[in-house]
């Protein structure tokens, strides 16, 4: 199985989660232990990281300190398990 992030990698499994190399994956989990605790949906929390106007504390270890932009291998992430959820 390929990377969900189409990246050409294969997909490893790591906690029962086998959509994602293992690049993307930590990536993932990273996102998962941002959200733990949060009161809004996965859905919506994605659609945040991914919101340039949307800014909270958490969301700074996401942003490329170069252009205040989300880091694009976070947006890869976010946007491929906003795929997943539709």
């Amino acid at each position: 199985m390929k990377c969900a992030v189409n990246d050409g990698k294969e997909a490893v499994t790591i906690d029962n989660i086998d959509r994602y190399c293992y690049e993307h994956y930590q990536v993932y989990n990273m996102l998962k232990r941002l959200y733990a605790g949060n009161s809004m949906s996965w859905k919506e929390y994605l659609n945040k990281v991914l919101d340039a106007n949307f800014n909270e504390s958490w969301k700074v270890s996401l942003i490329d300190a170069s252009n205040g932009k989300i880091l694009d291998i976070v947006a890869n992430v976010a946007r491929a398990e906003l795929q997943m959820s539709t």
